[in-house]
């Protein structure tokens, strides 16, 4: 069985540059001269790096790269961009704080909003916590509706919260 990449191994064979998030080869390594960008594109837009004969993902080698250890848990990407590897775009999180910045909404168009069909056909909106469901009221409209889930994102999730205000800024 192969040791775990070290630190020391890592700054070894790759220079990383934090405000671009970019890894470059320090010496020849088959193909590829030294100076030339280390990696390839996943298919889920995750950067891959062989050291070793053993695939990496860019982002946990940045922050080994830099801080000198692996991660405890999860990298999560600040941004949602999984290409952005700048160590200013990354932190340490748990699976259900990485979960949090998932961009996904209901069809209403709106996070935690949700038609009801027993109340009317008002708005639900509701929240995940801790692997649970915490009903937040019905509104009469879905941006009523948003406002409550916003307010509950806010509390719950905190630096992790990603509130429907912020959509129309992402363009999403």
């Amino acid at each position: 069985m192969k040791s775990r990449l070290t630190a020391e191994r890592l700054r070894e064979l790759l220079d990383y540059a934090p405000g671009t998030g970019l890894f470059y080869w320090r010496q020849r390594r088959g193909s590829a001269s030294a100076g030339r960008e280390a990696g390839t594109w996943q298919t889920l837009g995750y950067r891959v790096i062989q050291i070793d004969q053993v695939p990496h993902y860019a982002h946990r080698l940045a922050w080994l790269h830099v801080y000198g250890e692996h991660p405890i848990e999860e990298i999560d990407h600040v941004n949602r961009d999984r290409t952005d590897n700048r160590i200013a775009n990354l932190r340490q999180c748990s699976r259900w704080e990485n979960a949090r910045n998932i961009s996904t909404c209901s069809a209403s168009g709106f996070r935690g909003v949700y038609r009801s069909s027993t109340r009317s056909l008002r708005w639900r909106a509701k929240i995940a916590v801790n692997g649970g469901s915490i009903h937040l009221g019905f509104y009469d409209t879905a941006e009523e509706a948003a406002a409550a889930y916003d307010s509950a994102a806010r509390l719950h999730h905190q630096e992790f919260a990603r509130p429907n205000a912020n959509r129309a800024k992402e363009g999403a």
